[in-house]
């Protein structure tokens, strides 16, 4: 293994912002997953529905549910994307 990346693993273990952002992201995974599969049984429901009021129903949660998908990739795409902040020390001018 090279220097470096030795480097970078031992930064990556002694970096408390960063070890929590990767459980917040696992976190969060686990929570999108279990969205998209209750949202895959309500289509499945639906799929079978035939009654119009239970059909708006199943509609309207579906919709919840995709809302809620959509704002927890948001919001992973961010955790993702934004980079740790660098520990600066402080300097008295």
């Amino acid at each position: 293994m090279k220097i470096s990346k030795m480097v970078k693993k031992l930064n990556a273990l002694f970096d408390n912002h960063q070890r929590e952002r990767q459980r917040q992201r696992k976190e969060l995974k686990a929570a999108l997953r279990k969205l998209r599969h209750k949202q895959h049984e309500l289509d499945d429901v639906l799929a079978e529905c035939h009654e119009p009021t239970a059909r708006q129903e199943l509609e309207e949660k579906i919709s919840i549910l995709a809302a809620q998908r959509r704002k927890g990739l948001e919001l992973l795409r961010e955790l993702n994307d934004s980079p740790a902040p660098e520990d600066k020390p402080a300097t008295d001018v």
